[in-house]
């Protein structure tokens, strides 16, 4: 058993409900075995929530930016590659319930936002946004920079107009830790090949190779 008080205090809050937390950092690969709840139902809620609360901060932050420019930040911050490496700076994974399966970029990101979802259950909106804000501060004070390396996005802006096609060919790895590999057509013809531990993490390298290359 894992020490939920310590994780409160990584997280900056102390949960009436502390079951609430334990489910949010319950991975299904270990209630399938152990019985008890997962955090799935949690990460669903908690994706809006997140969303939500960064695209408030970023709208309050940058008030004279467009809603392009907005959406291109938000994406920068919510996204699974920052969100996962918050949760790994921070510690939070360290106190998961979890099976024989690799913690990777995808699981991460899904305990962030569960957790997330557990705060706002808990103790409501304020304290909801209160952890979010805190906990991705250094990624929204800098996201309208950070915003620049959305490469899916850069690649659909450089080549507009052209039919632009990401095609998932190969899923490997194990089912709670997957690696996809993705190609990259632009008119037909095959430019880029990525790989990543989400389709979008994939399709970004695809992106990025892409960008690079013309």
């Amino acid at each position: 058993m894992f020490d939920l008080q310590q994780l409160e205090k990584l997280l900056g809050y102390e949960f009436n409900n502390k079951d609430l937390l334990k489910t949010a950092v319950t991975h299904s690969s270990y209630s399938h075995i152990h019985g008890g709840k997962n955090y799935q139902r949690l990460e669903f809620l908690g994706d809006s929530i997140v969303d939500f609360l960064v695209a408030e901060e970023l709208g309050r932050r940058f008030a004279d930016a467009d809603e392009g420019r907005l959406t291109k930040m938000r994406v920068a911050v919510v996204s699974a590659p920052p969100l996962a490496k918050i949760v790994e700076e921070k510690g939070f994974d360290k106190f998961l319930y979890i099976g024989a399966v690799n913690v990777g970029e995808k699981i991460r990101s899904d305990v962030f936002e569960s957790i997330s979802a557990a705060i706002y259950l808990d103790g409501g909106i304020d304290s909801a946004r209160q952890f979010v804000v805190n906990s991705l501060e250094p990624l929204i004070a800098k996201a309208d920079e950070n915003c620049k390396n959305d490469y899916k996005t850069a690649l659909y802006e450089k080549f507009c107009g052209k039919i632009i096609i990401f095609k998932e060919v190969a899923k490997t790895g194990k089912e709670h830790c997957p690696v996809f590999e993705v190609e990259l057509y632009i008119d037909g013809q095959l430019v880029a090949t990525g790989r990543g531990e989400t389709k979008k993490s994939a399709q970004q390298a695809c992106a990025k190779i892409a960008l690079s290359g013309n």
